[in-house]
């Protein structure tokens, strides 16, 4: 590994909960880039079998599905890797936030620890995010197989963006609060 690679010294202007939109704005393009790409081919085949056989057009169609399938397959995956990068960014502000000195490992112990410094994450929230994280460990630690990514899609990712980036505002809110009174 590069010696670059080992630094992890890539923040320049601290992460906001603005990254939670870049993150879902870049995988919808990416997933439209490919859906787009996906039209492309299907309009290509269709050209190609213009005319063709009754036989010949139970074929393209087999073709269209089977490519129909394996980009809905390609595009369930990628809501995995916004899941992750989504609970990075959320575990990122939280050490940026109220820990930057420390090197806490696991989302519940950085959750832990704020509560600790008598922060207030309501109960309800915080078994939410701990779900949503075993969720995202089980992607990262034992993923689904290729042709399987299961059933994260882009509903379940905006409403795991939605509870953190909550739960962020209320805590930074709480925060200045606490630093205008001192």
């Amino acid at each position: 590994m590069r010696n670059e690679l080992k630094k992890f010294d890539w923040h320049v202007y601290g992460l906001t909960l603005d990254d939670f939109s870049y993150t879902q704005e870049l995988i919808k393009k990416i997933i439209d880039n490919q859906n787009s790409e996906l039209e492309e081919k299907i309009k290509n085949l269709k050209d190609q079998y213009k005319g063709k056989s009754e036989n010949e057009s139970e074929i393209l169609g087999e073709i269209i599905s089977d490519l129909g399938h394996y980009n809905y397959v390609n595009n369930q995956f990628l809501w995995h890797f916004a899941l992750t990068r989504a609970q990075g960014v959320f575990e990122g502000i939280l050490k940026q936030e109220f820990f930057p000195d420390k090197n806490l490992i696991g989302l519940k112990k950085k959750m832990i620890f704020v509560k600790g410094l008598k922060y207030r994450i309501e109960d309800s929230d915080y078994s939410e995010i701990i779900e949503w994280g075993k969720l995202r460990n089980a992607l990262a630690h034992f993923p689904p197989e290729k042709y399987r990514p299961g059933l994260l899609n882009e509903d379940d990712v905006n409403e795991y963006i939605d509870l953190v980036k909550k739960v962020l505002s209320y805590l930074i809110e709480e925060k200045e609060t606490r630093c205008n009174n001192v």
